[in-house]
């Protein structure tokens, strides 16, 4: 019985102290981006052409994928789909087109919204930017992941 005992008290003491390690090694923010620091750490100052070319890199990334996807909704053949209409492929279109635009505004709002303790301090404008070069990578991921053939990927 005492075996058992002691055998319980260890696995907890060891599962507690693993899940600790995982929580601390997982502590990530929308507000920290690995590009954007290295432009902070490259000079004492913020480096605005460094960070200005990450921004311009990933907002190009995103816009090239977006372009892509709606490339391929407006000249995907709708005779694939059940009783497939132009109709339908158009307003697919429209609601793409549609959601990029709420993106973008909700983009804009959330990072405001996870900058702000950073407001007043030389290290907003890349706070900032980190979190919409982080959304922007989530946006990629989610636009990949429309299928206009059936749409279910």
């Amino acid at each position: 019985m005492i075996k058992y005992c002691l055998a319980y008290i260890i696995g907890t003491i060891l599962s507690t102290f693993t899940i600790n390690a995982l929580a601390e090694s997982n502590h990530s923010s929308i507000v920290k981006n690995s590009d954007v620091d290295a432009c902070v750490d490259k000079s004492s100052n913020i480096d605005s052409e460094c960070l200005n070319s990450v921004s311009k890199r990933s907002e190009k990334e995103l816009n090239d994928v977006y372009k892509d996807k709606l490339k391929e909704i407006s000249t995907f053949d709708f005779s694939q789909w059940w009783m497939g209409e132009k109709d339908r492929r158009e307003g697919m279109k429209q609601a793409f087109i549609h959601s990029q635009e709420l993106w973008l505004k909700y983009r804009t709002e959330y990072c405001k919204t996870a900058s702000t303790g950073s407001e007043g301090v030389d290290g907003y404008g890349a706070a900032v930017l980190s979190c919409q070069i982080n959304l922007a990578k989530r946006r990629i991921e989610e636009i990949k992941m429309i299928h206009p053939e059936l749409s279910d990927g």
